[in-house]
Order: structure tokens, then C-alpha cells, then sequence
């Protein structure tokens, strides 16, 4: 409570809401109250369940925020390309470890575009020195038409970027530079999609299989 010591316009003192009024000097002063520290409320076991799955594909995805922007970009607008991925990705590619009692991502269910294209059939992709080469088998059995683009992936898990390609080559095969992009013995994961060059549309990815990647 506030006192008014020498009348209605004399000074105050004491406290008036979260204000503390006092005199120093002749002259009355005003001083906020420090505000009250709430106390960090630790997350549920449901809650902390949530926030480590989020946190497995956020990881998952950190290297790819430029390809999912394209991949992911048209699949649920308003929702950003990065969103968009961390919803399916949340969805569809998190499992339980239960040996190492954690999540993970199942690199076979991982996808990093979705769209409208019908996608590519029986990828694989084989290393060829400094190149990876991707093959595959047009839906349907026919030729896709001519502004159809390959979008190629390796995937190095726990690496700080990944090595793609946007705009590749529509017609049966197509290859990925990875020179100096990965080490001896390290395992990577391969995917690819189809992209309309004219529309931006894009196709469902498509894993294509690991590969121990050798000299």
C-alpha cells in the first residue's frame, strides 16, 4: 500500500502495484518490482517423447533445407517446404530403437519430396568411382514427357550437408558427383524423385538403397 506523506500532492511511499515509491534525496522516486522467476516446469514423459522425435528429424533434415524447400514446397501450402517435410517425415520415417531405447529415422521410409508426379519404379544406384549412377524404370512403362527432371540424393547420415542434384537428366539413367564428398567405408542412402522443369511439380521419393561407398 502507498502512503501520500504531506497530502494528495506530496510524495509517496511504499508500494502501489508493482511499483515501489520512496524518497532519496528529496526527491520521490518510482522503482518497478523485479518480476518473479517462473520455475522451468519439466516436460512430461509424453512431452519429452514428442520433443525427441521432433528432434531426430529436424537433425535428419539440417543438411537438406535447400532440396526440401523444392521437394516439400507445393505438398500442403501455406506450410513451408521445410514443415511440410518435418510433418511427413514426423509421420512416416520415425521409429523406436528399442535396443538403444531411442528414435530414429528408417532411412527406407525417409522422403525428402511430395507431390503429384507419378514417381519413379525400381530405383537403384550403384557407385562408379566418383559418381553414383541412378537407374530406374518409367510408370507405366512409357517415357515421361520431355520437361520431367530427375532430383537426386546421397545421404551421409551425421553429415553437415548432403550431396544432390535438382535438375538432372529425365531418360533412364542418370549420375551424381560425389567427389569429396564422402570417405572410404562410409554408408550412405540413396534417393531419387521426378520434377517438372516447367511447373516445379514434383513426384514422391523414392529410396534407391545404401551403399558402403568404397575408393
Amino acid at each position: 500500500m502507498g502512503i501520500l506523506t504531506d497530502g494528495i500532492t506530496g510524495h509517496v511511499r511504499g508500494k502501489v502495484g508493482g511499483v515501489v515509491f520512496y524518497t532519496a534525496n528529496g526527491q520521490n522516486i518510482a522503482r518497478s518490482l523485479p518480476r518473479a522467476t517462473r520455475k522451468k516446469r519439466q516436460p512430461t514423459a509424453l512431452q519429452a517423447l514428442q520433443r525427441e522425435r521432433f528432434r531426430v528429424v529436424q537433425d535428419w533434415l539440417r543438411p537438406l533445407l535447400r532440396l526440401v524447400k523444392v521437394g516439400f514446397g507445393k505438398y500442403a501450402p501455406p506450410r513451408t517446404g521445410h514443415n511440410a517435410a518435418m510433418s511427413y517425415n514426423l509421420t512416416h520415417a520415425v521409429i523406436y530403437n528399442k535396443e538403444e531405447s531411442r528414435y530414429e529415422i528408417d532411412p527406407a521410409a525417409f522422403a525428402f519430396s511430395g507431390g503429384p508426379i507419378p514417381a519413379p519404379l525400381d530405383v537403384s544406384a550403384v557407385q562408379d568411382g566418383s559418381v553414383v549412377r541412378f537407374s530406374w524404370k518409367n510408370p507405366g512403362g512409357r517415357d515421361i514427357r520431355y520437361a520431367t527432371r530427375t532430383m537426386l540424393l546421397l545421404y551421409r547420415p551425421g553429415a553437415s550437408f548432403c550431396c544432390y542434384k535438382t535438375y538432372g537428366d529425365g531418360w533412364g539413367e542418370d549420375t551424381l558427383d560425389i567427389q569429396g564428398y564422402y570417405q572410404p567405408g562410409d554408408t550412405c542412402h540413396a534417393y531419387m524423385a521426378f520434377i517438372d522443369e516447367e511447373t516445379g511439380a514434383v513426384s514422391n521419393s523414392v529410396y534407391g538403397g545404401t551403399l558402403v561407398l568404397e575408393e
